[in-house]
């Protein structure tokens, strides 16, 4: 006997040990669920989605920067009338649509009403070489991705990131073919 009054045990109750078991359960579980998690988030991004992935992470590093001969408006003027783009947000399917057209920006999201944004970019003008040497007849243009989402660690909406790049760079293009590209990362 262990000294102590008839009809009690030693150590932890029945009841306090089926909570700690439970308890237990519950961390190993929710555990389990974040590990597997990530390892369809890796696997998404080395195996399934590998040239997405890459291609995502380059995509919104990068800022296009292009210098022409023209004037914003007329830059804004082109670009909106030839770059593929739905004239307003879609309600259902999601696709590339003007955000907002300005003198000095265009802003460009994509996604639908019925889903989540899924990015927005931007072309920004400006006299090249603001500041006192700039010069009236030639423009600086920026093209980047301002926000993006990611679905289990891979960019979403790459293709349409990279359809939208390159039907900007040809609008461009189009206005100045001596334009000067250059492709700088981000800060």
């Amino acid at each position: 006997m262990n000294g102590t009054s008839p009809g009690t045990t030693d150590g932890i109750s029945g009841t306090l040990m089926g909570v700690l078991v439970l308890v237990v359960l519950v961390i190993v579980a929710v555990l389990w669920g974040k590990l597997k998690d990530y390892g369809r988030a890796k696997a998404e991004q080395h195996l399934f989605a590998r040239r997405d992935h890459r291609d995502g992470q380059q995509l919104v590093a990068e800022e296009l920067h292009f210098t022409l001969a023209s004037d914003p408006g007329r830059i804004r003027d082109v670009v909106l009338s030839s770059v593929r783009l739905a004239p307003q947000c879609p309600a259902v399917l999601a696709d590339a649509y003007v955000l907002e057209a300005t003198d000095s920006e265009v802003v460009v999201a994509y996604g639908s009403a019925l889903s989540r944004r899924n990015f927005t970019a931007s072309l920004r003008l400006s006299p090249a070489g603001a500041g006192d040497t700039s010069d009236t007849r030639r423009v600086d243009a920026v093209w980047g991705i301002r926000t993006w989402t990611l679905s289990d660690g891979v960019t979403d909406g790459v293709s349409v990131m990279r359809r939208l790049r390159e039907d900007v760079e040809a609008a461009l293009r189009g206005l100045d073919p001596g334009l000067h590209r250059t492709v700088r990362s981000r800060r």
